[in-house]
């Protein structure tokens, strides 16, 4: 006869989980896993369980778009010359 083969209304019998003996459902306790085990065999779930890391942020704090292709015009002739947006030294003979 085992440790929980007796009458208690209400209660049943059921074989925990990790151990493998048989006690009164009442007994049990639910593991952090989801199923049932003897006050013996619980154990609470692990803190490193419930660590988050801190994001990891690569992007820049602020960035601006690479400066479009402009037309400059030359004062000296009529030419029109694409460049980007600089200093031009624009050369002329006279």
């Amino acid at each position: 006869m085992g440790e929980a083969d007796f009458l208690a209304l209400g209660d049943w019998n059921a074989v925990c989980y990790e151990c493998g003996k048989k006690k009164k459902a009442s007994t049990l306790k639910k593991h952090w896993q989801g199923y049932w085990v003897c006050p013996s065999c619980w154990e609470p779930r692990h803190p490193q369980d419930f660590v988050r890391a801190v994001q990891d942020v690569q992007t820049p704090p602020w960035v601006q778009p690479y400066p479009s292709l402009a037309f400059v015009s030359n004062k000296y002739d009529a030419t029109i010359d694409i460049a980007i947006i600089d200093i031009a030294i624009i050369d002329t003979v006279i």
